[in-house]
C-alpha cells in the first residue's frame, strides 16, 4: 500500500459514485425491468455494445478507487470469509474466494448507497469510510 487518499479526496470520489448511481439513466431500454443490480450486472457483462456500458465503465472505474475504503459490512460476513478461507488448500482458491467476497463487497456497497434516504445516512457512511481511510493512513506511517 502506498498511496492513500486524502479526506478530501475520499469524499470527493464518494459523492462522485453517489451522482452516478443516483443519476443512472436506464431511459435507452424500454419496456425491461431489472429486479436488482446484479441482474443488471449481468446483463452489461454478456451483452454487447449495451447501453448502461459507458456507466458501468464510470462506476467500475470509482469502485476501484474507493474500494480499499470500502466496509466489510458486517463480522458476519468477515467471519464466513474467514472459516471458508481456513478450508482453501491453494492459492488458487483463495483467490477465487477473495475476488468473489470482493464482488459482492462492490455490490453491496453501491445497493446502499442507493438506499441512503437521508443526509445523515450518507455523512454516517463517509465518516465509516474516513475511518478505514485513517487506519490505511497510519499504518502507512507506521510502515515508515
Amino acid at each position: 500500500m502506498t498511496n492513500v487518499l486524502t479526506n478530501q479526496q475520499l469524499i470527493e470520489e464518494l459523492n462522485k459514485l453517489k451522482s452516478i448511481i443516483n443519476d443512472f439513466d436506464y431511459s435507452e431500454l424500454k419496456n425491461v425491468t431489472f429486479l436488482n443490480l446484479e441482474s443488471l450486472y449481468t446483463y452489461i457483462a454478456e451483452v454487447e455494445d449495451n447501453p448502461f456500458q459507458r456507466q458501468y465503465e464510470a462506476l467500475q472505474a470509482s469502485l476501484d478507487i474507493l474500494e480499499p475504503y470500502i466496509p466489510f459490512a458486517t463480522g458476519e460476513r468477515a467471519r464466513e470469509f474467514l472459516i471458508q478461507a481456513s478450508q482453501m488448500t491453494t492459492d488458487e482458491e483463495i483467490e477465487y474466494l477473495k475476488q468473489e467476497y470482493l464482488d459482492r463487497m462492490r455490490l453491496e456497497f453501491v445497493n446502499t448507497i442507493r438506499m441512503i434516504q437521508s443526509e445523515d445516512e450518507w455523512k454516517y457512511l463517509i465518516q465509516i469510510c474516513e475511518t478505514i481511510r485513517q487506519c490505511k493512513e497510519n499504518q502507512l506511517m507506521y510502515q515508515s
